[in-house]
């Protein structure tokens, strides 16, 4: 599914996107679980949220099931596994996005300024963030968007401008920014170096994502407590300090249902 070609576009361009990974049918569900948790209609715009938590659409859940069989679908995995060069990785308990249209923009700008997730000099080895897109999403709907020339001269940047490296926001103005809409089921890729947002969603159609991420495995405190969370269905620390509104801690229900390849993901077995 990662051709050589594509890995040379991830290293040398920051990021990759990789089309037809998940199915409709892992898809619809996400989007269904999304319109529950909402109390919405996706067909019906009056029912649809008025304000969301933040520029992104976030909604703050992270252990439905319908979430767990989209982390834990083999093509998933097999495309972090490439790129990272091993299949030993663990997933992030990430969450979902529910984007509908910013009535306020006057232009498909970014939905919050162009940053890093974490402080960059902190960024050792390469970490890899993802993101599938559920419906076919048009580059003015909400779509991913990035830096990447600042990644390919991230040292340089950050020895010149070390106030970007403490807010996590480089200077763009100067920057091409590329936007990248895509089919649904996609698969978007970046690596944590590169700096990157969301577009704001000009059109009438709401944008639906999965984030969704895989880093090699850690040691046996982090296996432990990533379980712990796991089976006690908690949202991850850094998403609980986010007070994101509507976050329940626990989250409802138990813990999902996982597959052989879920349970390696987790940390429940070993690779």
């Amino acid at each position: 599914m990662i051709t050589d070609a594509d890995k040379r576009r991830f290293f040398e361009d920051g990021y990759l996107l990789v089309e037809n990974v998940v199915p409709e049918s892992l898809c619809a569900a996400v989007r269904s679980t999304i319109c529950d948790y909402l109390k919405c209609d996706p067909d019906d715009p009056r029912s649809w949220p008025e304000r969301q938590s933040i520029g992104h659409g976030i909604v703050p859940i992270h252990h439905a099931q319908a979430l767990w069989d989209l982390r834990q679908h083999p093509p998933v995995h097999e495309a972090f596994a490439a790129l990272h060069g091993t299949e030993e990785l663990w997933v992030t308990y990430d969450r979902v996005s529910f984007k509908t249209r910013d009535t306020t923009a006057l232009g498909s700008g970014a939905a919050e300024p162009i940053h890093w997730d974490g402080q960059p000099w902190k960024l050792t080895g390469m970490s890899i963030q993802g993101l599938v897109y559920l419906t076919d999403t048009a580059s003015d709907q909400g779509a991913f968007c990035c830096v990447p020339e600042l990644y390919r001269k991230a040292d340089a940047y950050l020895a010149d401008h070390p106030e970007a490296a403490d807010t996590r926001r480089p200077v763009v103005e100067e920057e091409q920014i590329e936007v990248v809409g895509s089919p649904a089921g996609s698969l978007l890729l970046w690596n944590r170096m590169t700096p990157h947002s969301s577009t704001r969603n000009i059109t009438p159609n709401p944008r639906w994502v999965q984030y969704v991420a895989m880093d090699p495995i850690g040691d046996e405190a982090a296996r432990s407590s990533r379980v712990d969370e796991f089976q006690k269905s908690m949202p991850p620390r850094w998403a609980i300090a986010q007070k994101v509104p509507g976050q329940t801690i626990p989250e409802a229900g138990g813990p999902a249902e996982l597959t052989a390849l879920g349970r390696k993901l987790v940390g429940i077995n070993n690779w």
